[in-house]
C-alpha cells in the first residue's frame, strides 16, 4: 500500500498542531498566574512555610533543653522561653516568611505550640499543632 506524499504532510501538520495546543493547555494549568488552581497552589506553599516554622520552633526548644543542662553544669542560667516568630528569623533558626504570608504564633510552648498561616493569594487560614500536623 502507498501513501501518497500530500497524505504525509497533512498528517504531520496536524500533529503538530494537536502538540502544539497540549502543551498551551498544560502551561495554563501548571503556570500559578492564570491557573484555576492558582489559590490550592499558594495554600500549599502557606502549608510548607507553617512546617518551616514547626521545624525552627523545634531547633529552638532543643537550645533550650541543651541550656538548661549547660547551667546545671555551670550554673550559668539563660532561660529558653516560647518560641516567637522574632526570633526565628534571626540566625541559627533562619526561618525565612514567605511574601504574601500572614503568620500569626497563637502558642509557642513546646506542648501546647499552635500557630496560623494564610498567603495572601490563598484562600484558607491554615493552622498547625505542636506535632507539626496542619489542621482543617
Amino acid at each position: 500500500m502507498q501513501m501518497n506524499v500530500k497524505t504525509l504532510q497533512n498528517e504531520s501538520g496536524k500533529t503538530a498542531v494537536i502538540i502544539a495546543i497540549v502543551l498551551a493547555v498544560i502551561a495554563y494549568l501548571v503556570y500559578p498566574g492564570t491557573s484555576p488552581f492558582k489559590a490550592d497552589y499558594y495554600n500549599l506553599k502557606a502549608e510548607g512555610n507553617l512546617k518551616d516554622l514547626h521545624r525552627a520552633c523545634n531547633r529552638y526548644w532543643a537550645e533550650g533543653i541543651a541550656q538548661r543542662l549547660v547551667t546545671k553544669a555551670t550554673g550559668i542560667k539563660k532561660v529558653v522561653g516560647d518560641c516567637k516568630l522574632e526570633r526565628m528569623v534571626q540566625d541559627p533558626f533562619n526561618f525565612v516568611k514567605l511574601e504574601g504570608m500572614d503568620i500569626q504564633i497563637i502558642d509557642g510552648s513546646k506542648g501546647r505550640f499552635r500557630a496560623t498561616g494564610k498567603h495572601a493569594e490563598g484562600d484558607k487560614v491554615l493552622k498547625i499543632n505542636a506535632q507539626g500536623k496542619i489542621e482543617p
